[in-house]
């Protein structure tokens, strides 16, 4: 019994995502699995996230989930947009208080707080036709 209960806490440890820092290095790890999740949470606990599988999106909100496939140009898109995020970073904002995302897939994690987070996603969600 100890051992089954000792193997479910290395399984559950194993698989948590590690958190890392918003750098341009680890982003591309996580870019690089071509299985990601981007969230956004904002101010009201509420969250919206757009998941990247294979050459499939998946945008789920408290609107029905929409499934479909993702052109080249969008992968560009995204890719412009979360650079500009990453370069407004803020280190001295805190989750408690603020919108931020999180960029994550199994292994690793990182969460960004930039200055104008609403407008970010908006203008992201809008070009995307998602919303």
């Amino acid at each position: 019994m100890r051992t089954i209960l000792m193997l479910f806490v290395f399984h559950f440890l194993i698989s948590c995502a590690r958190e890392v820092p918003p750098t341009v290095e680890n982003i591309n790890k996580i870019f690089d699995s071509k299985d990601f999740t981007f969230e956004f949470h904002n101010n009201e606990n509420t969250c919206q996230s757009i998941s990247f599988r294979n050459d499939y999106l998946v945008f789920k909100s408290d609107l029905p989930t929409v499934r479909r496939e993702i052109t080249y140009e969008e992968v560009l898109l995204i890719n412009d947009f979360i650079q500009k995020i990453v370069n407004v970073h803020s280190d001295s904002l805190s989750t408690d208080d603020s919108s931020y995302y999180v960029i994550q897939n199994t292994a690793y994690k990182t969460v960004i707080i930039p200055h104008q987070e609403e407008y970010y996603f908006e203008a992201l969600l809008k070009t995307l036709r998602l919303k």
